[in-house]
């Protein structure tokens, strides 16, 4: 499962081709633990950016504490946009 985020501006960034207006995050990594608990690593190749969220019980629940996470910056940042889920290709 991978997370879309479609913004309604283009944005220009640290990564090569210009300015970039949908990106797609992705589960890397499930396998880290800290004093607060297990956490996930979410990643991006468009947008040149990994973070770690709280692991959740589904690869659902883990992109809903990514997405919660880009929410508060694209607020901070005064950004707008959009997210939705995408199930995997087969």
């Amino acid at each position: 499962m991978e997370l879309r985020q479609i913004l309604n501006e283009p944005i220009h960034g640290y990564w090569d081709g210009g300015a970039k207006q949908t990106f797609t995050w992705s589960i890397v990594s499930k396998h880290g633990q800290d004093g607060k608990g297990e956490f996930a690593h979410i990643g991006s190749w468009e947008a040149n950016h990994w973070f770690h969220v709280a692991l959740g019980k589904t690869d659902k629940l883990t992109l809903a504490n990514a997405r919660r996470r880009l929410l508060a910056g694209m607020k901070r940042l005064g950004i707008t946009g959009r997210f939705e889920y995408i199930e995997e290709r087969r």
